[in-house]
């Protein structure tokens, strides 16, 4: 269990450091959500959530997610921030990726 945690903890180390070489900037608001998620992953935190859309951004395939802290619950989205926002509860929180960055 311990090399598990071990590792588990140096792959979150290594994307959070590559994404930190790339510049990816990550907006957070607190109280609003996706409402057309493309895809859910459940049991993350909130860093694993912001990973899972970084690796999909340069795609386009994820512009902006959301993390519910209650559930650890993740959503992504690929439409554009205005068309996949609205007002929830302080429990969640939207992750909006800059348009300008690199993705991983």
């Amino acid at each position: 269990m311990g090399v598990l945690t071990i590792s588990c903890f140096s792959f979150i180390f290594l994307v959070s450091a590559l994404a930190l070489q790339n510049q990816a900037n990550v907006d957070i608001v607190k109280g609003k959500k996706v409402v057309n998620a493309t895809e859910t992953i459940q049991s993350v935190s909130q860093i694993s959530c912001v990973v899972s859309c970084l690796r999909l951004f340069a795609d386009g395939e994820c512009k902006v997610a959301d993390y519910h802290k209650g559930a650890r619950e993740c959503h992504l989205s690929n439409q554009m921030l205005d068309a996949t926002v609205e007002n929830a509860t302080d429990e969640w929180t939207l992750l909006i990726l800059k348009t300008g960055m690199v993705g991983i």
